[in-house]
């Protein structure tokens, strides 16, 4: 059984993607194992399926979501770890995220990345702003990973229903991060980056509003199911927050998506209905799981 699973989804980048690919072909041990997903539009032109990766070709229409699901559902390792082409990992890199999940009650590791043009690092989403999308500078400000990079164990990843996968890709991380949270799914941060990527790696090329619009979105459908740990601020402040950031372009129309995602519910039965089925499965784990003697004595004396 390989140790790792690394899954990197290819999408239509070339370049970024063949960096990728020689830093986890040069860093890997033996017992890791490399899955390339793509939509229909990857050659192989290194002929790598078979020996060095397995290459899985997805349906063309197949969002990001569905390509990464499709890749777990295939990986055979305990662990798997999303590497975004762009993302170059250095030798080791996985030791200590793997390490800490010796740990049975660690689901998800948090691996930071440092930019490679500017050596600022991430170390995930910042956790006090989620469902913004900030980035966390530090580990004690980390709520939840990003996508690049992320750890994650499968079994768990599988039960919880994987990646959304009716949402737009740069919000797969901010929902699961939600999602998680919402299901007492623990995440730790490691504090030393193994990994690199450039900027454009890590920022999805929508725009400000898009994206802003699909945070305020999220927050609409999840503010509604009770424990989720998201409140939507009244109509009110929210226009203040505009007023303050018509300063800068970028974050202003960041605001007014949020403002117009916050009151469109077309989310909220779709992620209701993800909520509850993977409560359901969590649950189903936890009854499957036997009960120490001492604990099944102390409930018959109750």
């Amino acid at each position: 059984m390989p140790r790792l699973s690394m899954i990197v989804p290819f999408q239509r980048d070339e370049l970024a993607l063949e960096e990728t690919l020689l830093s986890a072909l040069e860093s890997r041990t033996g017992d890791d194992e490399l899955i390339i997903v793509h939509a229909g539009d990857f050659s192989d032109p290194y002929q790598l399926d078979g020996d060095e990766a397995i290459v899985l070709e997805a349906n063309p229409t197949d969002s990001l979501a569905e390509q990464l699901n499709q890749a777990v559902a295939t990986a055979c390792s305990p662990t798997v770890q999303i590497l975004l082409p762009g993302t170059v990992v250095q030798r080791g890199w996985a030791d200590e995220a793997l390490e800490v999940f010796q740990d049975r009650s660690i689901e998800i590791v948090s691996l930071p990345i440092q930019d490679a043009n500017s050596g600022d690092t991430t170390f995930g989403l910042k956790a006090d702003e989620i469902p913004h999308r900030r980035m966390a500078r530090g580990t004690e400000q980390c709520g939840a990973p990003i996508l690049a990079g992320t750890m994650m164990r499968r079994r768990t990843l599988i039960k919880i229903g994987g990646w959304c996968e009716s949402i737009p890709s740069e919000l797969l991380d901010v929902e699961l991060a939600i999602l998680c949270n919402l299901l007492d799914i623990p995440c730790v941060a490691l504090d030393q980056p193994r990994l690199t990527a450039t900027k454009r790696t890590l920022v999805h090329p929508n725009t400000s509003f898009e994206v802003g619009k699909g945070c305020g979105m999220l927050a609409c459908a999840y503010g509604e199911i009770p424990h989720s740990g998201v409140e939507v601020e009244p109509l009110v402040k929210r226009l203040g927050h505009l007023a303050t950031g018509l300063m800068n372009p970028k974050l202003a129309a960041e605001r007014l998506g949020w403002v117009l995602g916050v009151r469109d519910r077309s989310w909220v039965h779709r992620l209701t209905a993800r909520v509850e089925s993977a409560r359901e499965s969590m649950s189903e784990t936890l009854q499957s799981i036997p009960m120490p003697s001492s604990s099944r004595s102390e409930r018959r004396a109750a």
